[in-house]
């Protein structure tokens, strides 16, 4: 495993393992749980929509529930699978487990009530998240529900996220060969994202591309959590909340100037630049200075090792938005580039360096994971 310069600015999102005495959220919550049934308890459960704080008092209702029943299932989700207490990852409020049901994996994003998100962002995650079809965005199933919890049941990605990947190479950054098929994989899901669907991500980083990958190393990369995502609005008006990961926040949602989906361009411009270099592009600790880094400071291109990938990944860190790269101009670009270079690509050379890369990470996170605990739960 190399030694990445992404390394010396830790993911946020990283799988963690356990062995099997953990006491996970789900377990922890047992000993809270009310002896009687969801069906059975006596109080109401309300959501505070302005806070997201907790009121009780003696009346039965279902306003318990957040998600509507014609979306989800109002029961306890351990009645239907098996989780497990490997955790692969977590954020402000949320945990996603390893789970099994008939022998399939899947993964379960476990949304707590009462914390960071409020009920009717939840909502709002719910209905996108069932809403989307495509072979890049991670598959959502089914939600459950149930007095403390929200659960998503997912599409398992096998083979960790894509910082891991990238920190995982030996010179700390993926080949062009390897970024152009990524990236042309991840400019497909967002554009469906803002053509198809008209949603806006709102948080891509690296850590929410998940991988998997086949019998013949063919990667498949996938878009998930959308926990932060919204539909453009059909006003045209103006979003201004500044939201997401610092890191990755555009020029114009730090300035409070309004901003459209051009923002996912951006972050996808600091996606490529550490795929291709293995560093961030703006690195300055503490809010503030990184705010005026991204704002102000150069970004130095001259170290991405392709010129074409060069010209790319500038025009989507673009600080003015109304020159800024589109989704669909980057896919035309990099589908244009393969075009072009797949013959060198698929030299004899090139492709037992890229599978013998792929082979050794495919046996790193297996073993990180513990495969007989993942067969076995």
């Amino acid at each position: 495993m190399g030694s990445c310069n992404l390394c010396k600015y830790p993911s946020e999102d990283k799988i963690i393992e356990k062995d099997n005495t953990l006491e996970t959220p789900v377990e922890a919550l047992k000993e809270k749980k009310p002896k009687n049934d969801i069906s059975e308890i006596n109080i109401d459960y309300r959501v505070n929509t302005v806070s997201s704080g907790i009121s009780v008092n003696n009346s039965i209702s279902e306003s318990i529930y957040i998600i509507p029943t014609e979306i989800s299932k109002h029961e306890n989700i351990k009645k239907f699978y098996e989780i497990s207490t490997t955790i692969l990852g977590r954020g402000g409020s949320s945990y996603i487990f390893l789970s099994k049901k008939n022998n399939s994996r899947f993964a379960v994003k476990q949304v707590l009530k009462g914390g960071v998100a409020k009920p009717e962002e939840i909502l709002r995650e719910a209905n996108i998240s069932l809403s989307l079809k495509h072979e890049h965005i991670i598959k959502f199933y089914e939600i459950f529900e149930d007095y403390y919890s929200i659960y998503f049941v997912m599409e398992l990605g096998d083979y960790g996220d894509l910082f891991e990947f990238i920190t995982f190479s030996e010179q700390g950054y993926l080949s062009p060969d390897i970024t152009i098929d990524l990236l042309i994989q991840i400019f497909e899901a967002v554009d469906y994202l803002h053509n198809n669907r008209k949603i806006i991500h709102r948080d891509i980083k690296a850590e929410n591309f998940v991988l998997c990958i086949n019998e013949y190393n063919q990667l498949n990369i996938k878009l998930i959590d959308f926990g932060l995502a919204i539909k453009k609005p059909e006003n045209g008006e103006i979003l201004y909340d500044i939201i997401g990961t610092r890191k990755y926040q555009s020029p114009e949602m730090i300035n409070g100037n309004g901003y459209d989906e051009k923002v996912d361009e951006w972050a996808l411009g600091v996606v490529m630049f550490s795929m291709l270099t293995g560093y961030e592009p703006f690195r300055r600790t503490g809010d503030h200075k990184l705010e005026e880094s991204i704002l102000y400071d150069g970004i130095n291109f001259e170290i991405i090792p392709d010129d074409d990938l060069r010209l790319l990944n500038a025009r989507l860190l673009d600080r003015n938005v109304d020159t800024r790269i589109t989704c669909q101009e980057a896919l035309n670009f990099l589908k244009n580039l393969k075009l072009h270079r797949d013959p060198l690509y698929n030299d004899q050379y090139y492709l037992y360096q890229r599978n013998m890369f792929i082979d050794e990470y495919k046996r790193a996170i297996n073993e990180k994971l513990n495969l007989y605990r993942r067969d076995t739960l």
